[in-house]
């Protein structure tokens, strides 16, 4: 005897069916309206802190006052080891 084919009986509507269920009860414990709700808004979003001024002003004026210094530390010995008005 010739053994006959049996389909594999995997109905893909079936599985989509069953597994809405699963889904459901495998969805998080908090709803994604918590979610949104724990963000911050815009006006605590846009705040900025004190320190935050602080460190962009000593971050900014200390190497522009090192290279100033620097720049006129160099230039004062160009001029006496040249001889001019400045010289000892």
């Amino acid at each position: 005897q010739v053994p006959k084919v049996v389909s594999a009986g995997f109905d893909l509507k079936k599985a989509a069916v069953a597994a809405i269920p699963a889904a459901a009860i495998a969805s998080p414990a908090f709803a994604l309206e918590s979610v949104i709700e724990a963000l911050p808004t815009n006006t605590l979003a846009l705040e900025v802190q004190a320190g935050a001024y602080l460190a962009i002003l000593l971050g900014t004026f200390l190497p522009v006052l090192f290279l100033i210094n620097l720049f006129v530390q160099t230039e004062s010995r160009k001029a006496g080891k040249a001889g001019g008005q400045d010289s000892d």
